[in-house]
């Protein structure tokens, strides 16, 4: 019964409430913003690729499409223009949302990344004090998720 509970966990937020013919553009966009540190660690790549790709079904086409792209060459403006050009504009705060879960899953949220994180904001319209909350959000869940493991 747990595992079922983990498993779903992620599809409760974000990537499964983005149209599925966005997920490339959307996976390229949390690999920039996770990948601004200089890495995308092997935890933020199975956290996109493992436990967010598989909750919602992404075809191992665009997996891989994710595993051999370019991050640090990646330019989150034109990401993010073919991504609202789709008409996804409503997603900007989930967006935000999954890029913190995905840059802080190797265990550090790097000020590069936070930066980078910051600078899509700005792009995506997404006001400070909401980032400020998601942010908020994210720690209270990491911690509730320790809490839970040491219990069980």
């Amino acid at each position: 019964m747990l595992n079922d509970i983990i498993n779903i966990a992620p599809s409760f937020y974000g990537m499964s409430m983005v149209p599925p013919q966005n997920w490339e553009n959307y996976g390229y966009a949390l690999l920039i913003m996770a990948g601004s540190d200089g890495d995308v660690s092997a935890p933020e790549m199975d956290w996109l690729v493992v436990d967010a790709a598989s909750s919602v079904g992404v075809p191992d086409e665009v997996v891989q499409k994710w595993r051999a792209y370019d991050f640090e060459n990646g330019d989150l403006e034109e990401v993010f223009f073919e991504i609202n050009s789709m008409g996804v504009a409503s997603f900007n705060k989930l967006l935000i949302y999954d890029a913190i879960r995905m840059a802080a899953a190797d265990g550090d949220y790097s000020d590069d990344e936070r930066e980078k994180v910051f600078e899509a904001a700005n792009i995506l319209k997404v006001r400070q004090e909401t980032l400020l909350s998601i942010e908020a959000l994210i720690e209270m869940e990491m911690a509730l998720d320790k809490m839970r493991l040491n219990i069980f």
